[in-house]
């Protein structure tokens, strides 16, 4: 196998890397702590205050329901002695309100599913997130290691004086 050779007369180049190596590193391990608390995060969100917020919004608009339903009952039953000819407008509230429960119901819904959806996929993005911090802890010492020795090995050869012509 032949030899392979770097013509490299500055080792500032090899600094460069390195610094700009270190630091991708570090981003790197930052994204992947961000990530889980950024999951979590969200999770925690939608299962806590959305879920508690759509839940009191089911219950007050299930009581809203209910009450336009009464007095629909009551327009369309009730007395036509007291001044109201047709119940059309306590329909159509009683209808508005059905519609803004079914809408809370469906909120609850879709945040279970989310909440589950979310949990699923972070599950199976856990395992090469794990196995790309090991490679960033295990590698990163390494290969930084590696580029001191070679700019320690540069420099020297740098300032070793060139040999005498025979």
């Amino acid at each position: 196998m032949p030899k392979r050779s770097a013509n490299i007369r500055d080792p500032e180049v090899i600094r460069r890397f390195r610094a700009q190596f270190i630091r991708f590193c570090e981003a790197a391990q930052r994204a992947l702590d961000s990530t889980a608390n950024d999951v979590a995060s969200v999770t925690d969100w939608l299962s806590g205050e959305q879920m508690r917020h759509w839940k009191l919004q089911h219950r007050k608009r299930h009581e809203e329901m209910k009450n336009a339903w009464r007095e629909y009952v009551n327009a369309r039953h009730g007395d036509r002695r007291m001044g109201k000819p047709s119940s059309v407008d306590e329909r159509k509230a009683w209808e508005r309100a059905k519609r803004r429960k079914e809408e809370a119901e469906e909120k609850i819904a879709l945040i279970k599913r989310w909440v589950m959806r979310l949990e699923r996929e972070a599950e199976k993005l856990r395992p090469p997130c794990v196995r790309f911090e090991e490679v960033l802890l295990t590698n990163m010492p390494r290969a930084v290691a590696r580029l001191d020795h070679m700019l320690e090995n540069l420099e020297i050869y740098l300032q070793a004086p060139p040999p005498k012509p025979k």
